[in-house]
């Protein structure tokens, strides 16, 4: 008998831990299958060890325990997930909106191109030139650069050249010529870098070598300054500079119209010719030439102020633009050392 009252106080002890659990759940979705089975299986552990048979309240109490901890970690999950996915959004939002590194600043246009081999393809006519790149040509190679403010800056063959600015170059071997336009004296010039000092332009037209122990200088118009180390110096139109490494600068005279600068002419810029009168292509191809333009009259110089020009000098040296130009006017020119003349 007493062994019967054991069982069915286990049994009425059982129904209420039941009972308990049923109001603890309350409302609640389906329980998982994996965490139903994990439950089940920390029960029938806990049975397992005990060396008697255990208590109602000790079922209960692993149930509980087991549920609370399988409960919270799928309300941690529930949170982590989001957050996550939240997380990666946000990355996204800020990869998207993050703003693109600035385009490398534009200083010129090539304008024109001298090649005996590739350097076409490297520098074709009509495409930019950018801030930070450095400008190479070989043997019998040229290229000449439009610069932002309408500068013509030309560079010769066996020369390299690093743009540093909009305005500022650096020289790191051959030849440069510069041409800053009619507005001598202007302020903020162009800047050429050398190992020898800093070449600056006061509106001019000018050119600038560099050997392994020289620096030379050389000033169609205009003036340039020279400034090595605590030393400056300046060139005026006609004259040449001259800097060797560990001497003072010497300074000697260099007609504008001289051979010195026929390496120029090949790669002179086309003269655009659109809404431009005849005076102003004349002006354009004496400056070129070095020469002074000079009128045999006043009517001359009011014919040429009148008459528009048309066409195109294209591939055309400033010579050979002023035949083909003239050749189609009543006017005619003639070229001294150091004049284009000009009557009608």
């Amino acid at each position: 008998m007493a062994d019967e009252s054991d069982k069915t106080e286990r049994t009425a002890g059982d129904d209420e831990s039941f009972a308990n659990l049923m109001k603890l759940a309350g409302e609640r979705p389906e329980i998982p299958l994996s965490v139903e089975s994990r439950v089940y299986h920390r029960v029938q552990q806990e049975w397992k060890s005990c060396t008697v048979e255990p208590s109602a309240d000790k079922v209960y109490e692993e149930v509980h325990k087991t549920w609370r901890r399988d409960a919270r970690r799928g309300t941690i999950l529930r949170w982590l997930v989001p957050a996550g996915v939240a997380a990666s959004a946000v990355l996204a939002v800020m990869m998207l909106t993050q703003p693109e590194p600035p385009a490398a600043e534009v200083a010129g246009t090539i304008s024109r191109v001298v090649s005996a081999g590739s350097l076409q393809s490297e520098y074709p006519e009509g495409s930019s030139v950018h801030v930070g790149e450095i400008i190479s040509t070989g043997s019998a190679e040229g290229v000449s650069l439009l610069l932002a403010r309408s500068e013509s800056l030309r560079v010769d063959e066996n020369t390299e050249l690093r743009v540093d600015a909009t305005d500022q170059f650096t020289l790191l071997g051959g030849r440069v010529y510069a041409d800053t336009g009619q507005f001598v004296y202007r302020d903020g010039g162009l800047k050429i870098e050398t190992e020898f000092g800093l070449v600056t332009d006061v509106g001019t037209q000018f050119s600038v070598a560099t050997t392994d122990n020289m620096l030379d200088v050389a000033v169609r118009e205009g003036r340039v300054d020279v400034q090595n180390d605590s030393d400056q110096y300046a060139a005026r139109m006609g004259e040449r500079l001259t800097l060797v490494q560990g001497e003072t600068a010497t300074i000697a005279e260099l007609d504008t119209h001289d051979d010195y600068w026929d390496w120029i002419v090949a790669l002179t810029p086309a003269f655009d010719m659109t809404n431009k009168s005849l005076l102003d292509f004349l002006k354009w191809a004496a400056r070129e030439t070095g020469r002074e333009l000079q009128f045999e009259s006043d009517e001359s110089r009011m014919f040429a102020m009148r008459t528009d020009v048309h066409g195109s000098v294209e591939g055309l040296t400033p010579e050979e633009a002023l035949d083909a130009i003239l050749a189609t006017t009543s006017v005619r020119y003639q070229i001294t050392d150091d004049k284009v003349i000009i009557a009608n």
